[in-house]
């Protein structure tokens, strides 16, 4: 009687199981978040993400992105980036897990834009004093040390070095002091000081 009563248990138990059709199926979402915490849209176009042959491209403005393909539960996924968005740098660069040990499969990302400087020459200095001003940061200049480096200018934003105190006996001029930050370091700014008649 009672191996009859465990015979049924068990064979309830496995049509139950065959009733829910398998594992569960997890789905792949993110978003993009600032240093702060806050939700925020992707300004630049170009992002893909890639979880095995799973890609996707995720539009400019978009503040949420999900892999159309699901991963059963036990599976692993790992999601990286595959190519970066124009100007701009997005961690982390992979977000590795199993589905299932979460109630949800979510990635955050930080998604910056690119930062890079403008390097100032200095040619012909003798004197002292002489002072380069970029927006509200001032930089000396030396005959010691006769170069400038105006650091963590984003990309797409523009710059104005400038001469902000000219040195002792001479007047110094500028060329190539403006512009708007492109994809590289900027070397080609040079100041040239002459000696005052």
């Amino acid at each position: 009687m009672k191996a009859t009563y465990l015979g049924t248990a068990v064979l309830a138990a496995v049509m139950a199981l065959a009733g829910c059709g398998g594992k569960s199926e997890f789905t792949i979402t993110g978003a993009f978040y600032d240093a702060k915490g806050n939700k925020v849209p992707l300004s630049n176009p170009g992002l893909q993400l890639a979880n095995g042959d799973d890609v996707i491209s995720v539009p400019v403005g978009a503040t949420d992105f999900s892999f159309p393909r699901t991963v059963e539960y036990g599976s692993n996924y790992n999601v990286v980036i595959k190519t970066q968005p124009q100007h701009m740098t997005c961690n982390p660069p992979s977000t590795a897990g199993t589905a299932g040990r979460m109630e949800a499969v979510t990635v955050a990302l930080n998604c910056t834009q690119n930062r890079y400087s403008v390097v100032v020459s200095v040619k012909g200095l003798t004197g002292a004093n002489l002072q380069l001003i970029n927006g509200s940061t001032v930089l000396p200049v030396t005959v010691a040390s006769p170069t400038a480096s105006f650091d963590n200018i984003a990309v797409g934003d523009p710059y104005g070095v400038t001469i902000f105190n000219q040195p002792d006996g001479q007047t110094c001029t500028i060329a190539n002091g403006a512009g708007i930050m492109g994809d590289a370091i900027r070397a080609d700014a040079l100041v040239t000081c002459e000696k005052n008649p």
